[in-house]
Protein backbone atom coordinates (compact mmCIF):
# COMPACT_ATOMS: atom_id res chain seq x y z
CA UNK A 1 0.00 0.00 0.00
CA UNK A 2 3.18 2.30 0.61
CA UNK A 3 4.43 1.72 -3.19
CA UNK A 4 0.88 2.98 -4.22
CA UNK A 5 0.89 6.51 -2.08
CA UNK A 6 5.01 6.47 -3.28
CA UNK A 7 3.59 6.42 -6.84
CA UNK A 8 0.18 8.49 -6.57
CA UNK A 9 2.86 11.03 -4.95
CA UNK A 10 5.55 11.10 -7.55
CA UNK A 11 2.85 11.22 -10.26
CA UNK A 12 1.11 14.43 -8.54
CA UNK A 13 4.66 15.62 -8.32
CA UNK A 14 5.31 15.11 -11.91
CA UNK A 15 1.94 16.67 -12.76
CA UNK A 16 3.07 19.80 -11.03
CA UNK A 17 6.18 19.79 -12.47
CA UNK A 18 4.58 20.32 -15.47
CA UNK A 19 2.17 22.35 -15.03
CA UNK A 20 4.98 24.97 -13.53
CA UNK A 21 6.98 24.47 -16.81
CA UNK A 22 3.58 25.19 -19.23
CA UNK A 23 2.99 28.47 -16.67
CA UNK A 24 6.71 29.33 -16.94
CA UNK A 25 6.71 28.73 -20.61
CA UNK A 26 3.64 30.66 -21.81
CA UNK A 27 4.87 33.75 -19.26
CA UNK A 28 7.98 33.07 -20.48
CA UNK A 29 7.12 34.16 -24.12
CA UNK A 30 8.28 37.09 -25.51
CA UNK A 31 6.12 39.34 -27.64
CA UNK A 32 7.91 42.01 -29.99
CA UNK A 33 6.45 44.90 -31.88
CA UNK A 34 8.36 46.19 -34.69
CA UNK A 35 6.43 49.24 -36.69
CA UNK A 36 7.07 52.74 -36.85
CA UNK A 37 4.56 55.99 -37.54
CA UNK A 38 5.08 59.44 -39.20
CA UNK A 39 3.53 62.47 -38.99
CA UNK A 40 2.84 65.03 -42.04
CA UNK A 41 0.49 67.36 -40.22
CA UNK A 42 1.62 71.14 -40.22
CA UNK A 43 -0.48 73.98 -38.06
CA UNK A 44 0.04 77.18 -39.14
CA UNK A 45 -2.99 79.54 -38.56
CA UNK A 46 -1.89 82.99 -37.93
CA UNK A 47 -2.56 86.95 -38.63
CA UNK A 48 -0.80 88.84 -41.04
CA UNK A 49 0.64 91.83 -40.83
CA UNK A 50 1.06 92.30 -45.06
CA UNK A 51 -2.42 93.22 -46.14
CA UNK A 52 -3.61 94.70 -42.44
CA UNK A 53 -5.28 98.12 -42.73
CA UNK A 54 -5.87 100.47 -40.68
CA UNK A 55 -8.42 103.41 -41.66
CA UNK A 56 -8.88 106.85 -39.55
CA UNK A 57 -12.06 109.24 -39.31
CA UNK A 58 -12.45 112.31 -37.40
CA UNK A 59 -14.60 114.71 -36.82
CA UNK A 60 -12.88 117.46 -36.04
CA UNK A 61 -10.73 117.52 -39.52
CA UNK A 62 -7.68 115.95 -37.76
CA UNK A 63 -6.71 112.66 -38.46
CA UNK A 64 -6.15 110.02 -35.58
CA UNK A 65 -3.54 107.52 -35.92
CA UNK A 66 -2.36 103.77 -35.51
CA UNK A 67 -0.38 101.01 -36.05
CA UNK A 68 -0.53 97.44 -35.19
CA UNK A 69 2.22 94.79 -34.42
CA UNK A 70 1.67 90.75 -35.06
CA UNK A 71 3.36 88.78 -32.70
CA UNK A 72 3.68 85.32 -30.89
CA UNK A 73 4.09 83.72 -34.74
CA UNK A 74 0.96 85.46 -36.05
CA UNK A 75 -1.43 84.81 -33.01
CA UNK A 76 -1.49 87.94 -30.89
CA UNK A 77 -1.99 91.94 -32.67
CA UNK A 78 -0.96 94.68 -30.31
CA UNK A 79 -2.60 97.66 -31.29
CA UNK A 80 -1.67 100.94 -30.53
CA UNK A 81 -4.26 104.28 -30.97
CA UNK A 82 -3.84 107.64 -30.78
CA UNK A 83 -7.23 109.55 -30.88
CA UNK A 84 -7.09 113.29 -31.51
CA UNK A 85 -10.96 114.11 -30.32
CA UNK A 86 -14.23 112.91 -29.52
CA UNK A 87 -16.19 110.65 -32.47
CA UNK A 88 -12.31 110.12 -33.90
CA UNK A 89 -12.37 106.13 -34.77
CA UNK A 90 -9.20 104.24 -36.52
CA UNK A 91 -10.63 100.96 -37.81
CA UNK A 92 -7.91 97.50 -38.34
CA UNK A 93 -8.53 94.83 -40.98
CA UNK A 94 -6.65 92.22 -39.60
CA UNK A 95 -6.66 88.93 -42.80
CA UNK A 96 -6.31 85.51 -40.73
CA UNK A 97 -4.41 82.92 -42.58
CA UNK A 98 -4.26 78.84 -42.78
CA UNK A 99 -1.04 77.98 -44.29
CA UNK A 100 -1.27 74.60 -42.82
CA UNK A 101 -2.03 70.99 -43.60
CA UNK A 102 -5.17 70.98 -40.74
CA UNK A 103 -7.95 72.59 -41.23
CA UNK A 104 -8.93 75.28 -38.74
CA UNK A 105 -11.60 77.09 -36.93
CA UNK A 106 -12.10 80.12 -34.24
CA UNK A 107 -12.07 79.09 -30.72
CA UNK A 108 -12.10 82.06 -28.60
CA UNK A 109 -10.75 85.35 -28.76
CA UNK A 110 -9.04 86.80 -25.98
CA UNK A 111 -8.37 90.96 -24.70
CA UNK A 112 -6.18 92.32 -22.82
CA UNK A 113 -8.78 94.03 -21.04
CA UNK A 114 -10.37 92.42 -17.68
CA UNK A 115 -14.02 92.93 -18.62
CA UNK A 116 -14.92 92.94 -22.26
CA UNK A 117 -18.64 92.79 -22.78
CA UNK A 118 -19.43 89.42 -25.64
CA UNK A 119 -22.06 89.26 -28.45
CA UNK A 120 -22.95 86.03 -30.22
CA UNK A 121 -24.84 87.29 -33.39
CA UNK A 122 -24.57 84.80 -36.34
CA UNK A 123 -21.29 83.07 -35.35
CA UNK A 124 -19.92 85.93 -35.07
CA UNK A 125 -18.13 87.24 -31.57
CA UNK A 126 -18.03 91.36 -31.28
CA UNK A 127 -16.18 91.78 -27.94
CA UNK A 128 -15.99 95.47 -26.43
CA UNK A 129 -14.02 97.01 -24.55
CA UNK A 130 -13.19 100.18 -22.93
CA UNK A 131 -9.34 102.06 -21.52
CA UNK A 132 -10.49 105.70 -20.44
CA UNK A 133 -12.17 106.75 -22.95
CA UNK A 134 -11.29 104.93 -25.88
CA UNK A 135 -13.90 102.06 -26.71
CA UNK A 136 -12.31 99.39 -28.67
CA UNK A 137 -14.72 96.85 -30.34
CA UNK A 138 -13.63 93.58 -31.84
CA UNK A 139 -14.97 91.46 -34.19
CA UNK A 140 -14.42 88.01 -35.11
CA UNK A 141 -14.03 86.32 -38.69
CA UNK A 142 -16.80 83.71 -37.20
CA UNK A 143 -16.59 80.43 -36.63
CA UNK A 144 -16.41 79.22 -40.71
CA UNK A 145 -13.64 76.92 -41.17
CA UNK A 146 -10.31 78.02 -42.21
CA UNK A 147 -9.67 75.22 -44.97
CA UNK A 148 -6.31 74.00 -45.04
CA UNK A 149 -3.41 75.77 -47.39
CA UNK A 150 -5.77 78.32 -48.47
CA UNK A 151 -8.45 79.38 -46.08
CA UNK A 152 -8.47 83.36 -45.00
CA UNK A 153 -11.04 85.42 -42.89
CA UNK A 154 -10.40 88.97 -41.42
CA UNK A 155 -10.81 90.33 -38.02
CA UNK A 156 -12.27 94.09 -37.60
CA UNK A 157 -10.66 96.07 -34.89
CA UNK A 158 -12.25 99.47 -34.44
CA UNK A 159 -11.01 102.39 -31.70
CA UNK A 160 -13.18 105.02 -30.53
CA UNK A 161 -12.54 108.33 -28.58
CA UNK A 162 -16.19 108.29 -26.85
CA UNK A 163 -17.84 111.53 -26.26
CA UNK A 164 -18.97 112.36 -22.71
CA UNK A 165 -21.86 113.71 -21.42
CA UNK A 166 -22.40 117.54 -21.88
CA UNK A 167 -20.87 119.79 -19.23
CA UNK A 168 -17.56 116.90 -18.63
CA UNK A 169 -14.61 117.80 -20.37
CA UNK A 170 -13.40 115.44 -22.90
CA UNK A 171 -9.37 114.87 -22.99
CA UNK A 172 -7.78 115.52 -25.86
CA UNK A 173 -4.75 113.55 -28.09
CA UNK A 174 -5.71 110.42 -25.89
CA UNK A 175 -3.87 106.82 -25.88
CA UNK A 176 -3.99 103.41 -25.12
CA UNK A 177 -3.24 100.14 -25.88
CA UNK A 178 -5.46 96.57 -26.14
CA UNK A 179 -3.98 93.13 -26.87
CA UNK A 180 -6.28 90.71 -29.27
CA UNK A 181 -5.62 87.45 -29.38
CA UNK A 182 -7.15 84.73 -31.43
CA UNK A 183 -7.23 80.99 -30.08
CA UNK A 184 -7.89 78.49 -33.12
CA UNK A 185 -8.58 74.97 -32.73
CA UNK A 186 -8.71 71.58 -35.53
CA UNK A 187 -11.58 71.76 -37.17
Amino acid sequence: MEAKHKNALIGALLAVVFVMAVGYAAFAQQLTINGSAEITSRWDVHMKQEGATATPSSTMGTNPSGDVQVAGGGLTATFNTELVSPGDTVTYVIPIENKGTIDARLSTITLSSETPEMVVDNGRLTATTKDGDIKYTVTSPGNETLAANTGTANVTIVAEFVNKAEGQGNLQNLSANLTVTMNYVQA
